[in-house]
Order: C-alpha cells, then sequence, then structure tokens
C-alpha cells in the first residue's frame, strides 16, 4: 500500500498514478511531470538545503524511526537556545557520510550496511557539512551536498528520491530503482535550482490528473506507446500545439535520417521553436553541413550520448562546436586537423 507523505494526506506511491501504462508509477512516468504539477515549499539557502528538504519529507511522511525521534529529543534537551531542526540535519549528514564512508548503519533504529560498491566520496566535503550542522551553523560550497549524499540517503532510508533539474531533466535515486522501479517506496520529490539550491516539491494530484487525461488522448489519437506518448506531451503540449503537425513532422523525421520514434522526438524538440515547416529546416541545415557526406551529417544529426551530451543539436549548433572544438585542439596539439578528425573525435563521444 503507498504510504501518507504530506500532512495534506496526499497519497503518493507506486500506485497513485500511472503515465506510461505499466500499471505503476515508476522512473519513465516522470517524463510526463512537470514543475507546474507540483507545489513548491522553499527552504533555507544555508548549504543544508537538500538536507532540509529530505528532513521535511520525512517528517510529514511520518518515516523517522521511535529511536530517532528520541535521539534528537535528548539532542535538543543538551542545547541551549533554539537550535532548530540541526539535530536532523547533523544526523542525516552523518547517516550518509558513514554509509558513503562503508561503515555499516546500525543506529536508531536503521539497520541498512551499505552496497559493495558504496562510492569513496571526496570526505572533506561531507565532514565540513557535518561540522557545521554540529555547530548549528550554515555552510558554504565547501560542505554542499552532492550526488553520492543523494544515493546514500535513499539508499539507507529506504526511499526514492526524484530530483527535477532547472533543465527540466529529472534524477532518480538510488541508481538501481531505474531498472528496478520504484517498488513500494515512499517517493519524496525535490527541484534543484541552479544546480546550487534544494526546495521541496509536493504533488498536486488534481493537475497530474489532467496530464495523464492529455497523454491518454495523444497516445489515443497518434497510436503509439504510452511511453512515448509521455515524452511527446512534455516536449509539445504545454502551450498549444497541434497533435497532427507534430506527428507529421516525426514522421517526416523518420522517413529522412532512418531513425527511430525516439530519437525523432529529441531532434524536433531541439529544432523548436521552427522559423519554417521541419522539412525546410532539414533542408537549410544540410546545406549549411554540405561538406559532409549524407552518411556522415545523418550521424551527426542523429547521435546521441547522455554522458557527453553529444549528438540531437541542430547544424548551426554543431558547426560552432566543430569549429571550437578544432581551435582547442590545434592549440593543445600543435598541429592541424581535418575537419573530419574533429567529427569522428565528436562521435567518439569526446
Amino acid at each position: 500500500m503507498p504510504r501518507h507523505i504530506f500532512h495534506t494526506q496526499i497519497m503518493f506511491g507506486a500506485t497513485s498514478i500511472d503515465f506510461d501504462g505499466d500499471g505503476q508509477f515508476g522512473p519513465s512516468d516522470l517524463r510526463a511531470c512537470l514543475k507546474t504539477h507540483f507545489r513548491e515549499i522553499l527552504s533555507l539557502g544555508d548549504g543544508h538545503c537538500f538536507f532540509r528538504v529530505l528532513h521535511r519529507f520525512l517528517k510529514k511522511a511520518k518515516l523517522y524511526t521511535t529511536e530517532e525521534l528520541e535521539h534528537f529529543s535528548r539532542v535538543r534537551s543538551r542545547l541551549l537556545g533554539d537550535g532548530g531542526i540541526f539535530p536532523e540535519i547533523a544526523y542525516l549528514r552523518r547517516l550518509s557520510q558513514k554509509f558513503c564512508n562503508k561503515i555499516h548503519i546500525r543506529k536508531y533504529g536503521r539497520e541498512q550496511p551499505p552496497s559493495d560498491d558504496a562510492q569513496d566520496y571526496a570526505a572533506p566535503s561531507q565532514e565540513h557539512g557535518l561540522a557545521m550542522a554540529r555547530q548549528l551553523k550554515g555552510t558554504g560550497a565547501r560542505g554542499y551536498a552532492d550526488s553520492p549524499d543523494y544515493e546514500a540517503s535513499a539508499i539507507v532510508l529506504q526511499i526514492v528520491i526524484c530530483i527535477l533539474q532547472s533543465d527540466g531533466k529529472w534524477q532518480v535515486f538510488p541508481d538501481d530503482c531505474l531498472e528496478s522501479g520504484f517498488g513500494e517506496k515512499p517517493i519524496m520529490f525535490a527541484y534543484n535550482q541552479g544546480s546550487v539550491h534544494f526546495n521541496a516539491l509536493e504533488p498536486n494530484m488534481e493537475k497530474l490528473n489532467i496530464r495523464k487525461r492529455l497523454i491518454d488522448a495523444i497516445a489515443k489519437n497518434m497510436s503509439i506507446t504510452s511511453k512515448q506518448s509521455c515524452t511527446l506531451t512534455t516536449y509539445f503540449f504545454n502551450k498549444k500545439n497541434n497533435i497532427e503537425r507534430v506527428q507529421k513532422d516525426l514522421e517526416y523525421l523518420k522517413m529522412y535520417f532512418g531513425c527511430n520514434l525516439d530519437v525523432a522526438m529529441e531532434m524536433l524538440h531541439i529544432r523548436l521553436p521552427l522559423r519554417y515547416e521541419i522539412n525546410k529546416t532539414i533542408e537549410l541545415e544540410r546545406k549549411l553541413m554540405i561538406v559532409f557526406s549524407n552518411e556522415t551529417f545523418i550521424k551527426l544529426m542523429t547521435y546521441g550520448n547522455v554522458e557527453t551530451r553529444a549528438g540531437f543539436k541542430t547544424a548551426p549548433d554543431l558547426m560552432n562546436y566543430l569549429k571550437e572544438k578544432t581551435t582547442y585542439l590545434k592549440n593543445r596539439d600543435r598541429r592541424d586537423f581535418s575537419i573530419d578528425e574533429i567529427v569522428q573525435i565528436y562521435l567518439n563521444g569526446d
């Protein structure tokens, strides 16, 4: 059963809503979720913002163990004055640090050994943030949380953490949830503002249900899988768009480049807003890249790598990149590079 997550008694778990038709909420459903489908709760920007968001979630969801609550009470009894939520922040930071240092978590109701590949994180950052929290002080960039903290917190606390980036992409922790799904774990949502500050996100079920109806309509009209309709809805139907026009453009891209629907959606998305029809846009890009063979052109315009962020660029963007790369390599290696050499470097993920 999904857990009670927020004080408004909003139920959000794997069975709350399903966008992609697999019967439960999971990683692919996040493609359909935008910031407008949540209520953003601001957190204090004192360098502990991730842990403030985490604490708020655990408190509202009533996920702290009895032993942990008693521990917080004991700490407060020893403090002079109001310690705010620093006892909780220090505790959560310590859990994360211990996990990343491959030390078993056996304290205050948590019995969670680290995984075999627990990351040897940059200990000074975690150590500094923890020290500042214990002094009831904020921390600068030296103590900011980072992805190992997110991973450790999710695993130790047995929750799923979904972080919305400022570019609209989602990060999910722990990593294995991307393959195995969310299961019955409570789901925490957060917004990473500018990659330096975290605010909490609370799902707005009314808006999410409206989103689901839109996705169902698009899936029916275009006869595509629900997963792909999640992507389509995210990319093209935040403002006024015409389903027939989008479908026509996607079919043209699939035919011209010999690519699948997912690649066509990425390509169409990166070219919006279009000054011309999509076929005219591609024709102009092809003329700009006439120096390349048609085979190389297609590789450049369809190649994609998540880690290197290569591919799925417009022709002007690609040409600017190749020009800058040529200059950089020439200065670095003190020799001239041909455009074909630069292209191969690019396609190899450099």
